[in-house]
């Protein structure tokens, strides 16, 4: 607590102290007449950084989400892969063959629900 309030004092002190005229004028403006140019320098030098920063990553993360899809399309090109689309290609019926009976069974199952 004690270090605190002696912080705070030297700020007070330190404000009050910038704060005396001097030939109509604070010392912080002569202060701040010294200062100006490397403040200037230091952010313009600052702000630069940060957008050729934030210029770098937008164009890394660009192309790391291009990279992130595929140009191929994925497929399975299997004899084993499914009987149904062997029978399509070649025009062959199922294997299985459903009778008329069963057929009219399962449109009155269609029918009812």
């Amino acid at each position: 607590m004690r270090a605190a309030l002696k912080i705070f004092g030297i700020l007070v002190g330190f404000f009050l102290f910038l704060s005396i005229t001097v030939k109509n004028k604070p010392i912080f403006n002569y202060v701040y007449d010294v200062t100006s140019p490397a403040t200037k320098y230091a952010q313009s030098a600052t702000e630069n950084f940060f957008d050729r920063s934030v210029n770098s990553t937008e164009k890394y993360s660009k192309k790391l989400f291009d990279n992130s899809v595929p140009r191929v399309k994925d497929s399975v090109d299997s004899k084993l892969s499914s009987t149904l689309k062997r029978a399509a290609a070649t025009g062959a019926e199922p294997e299985e063959k459903i009778l008329e009976s069963e057929k009219k069974e399962l449109d009155q199952l269609i029918k009812n629900h």
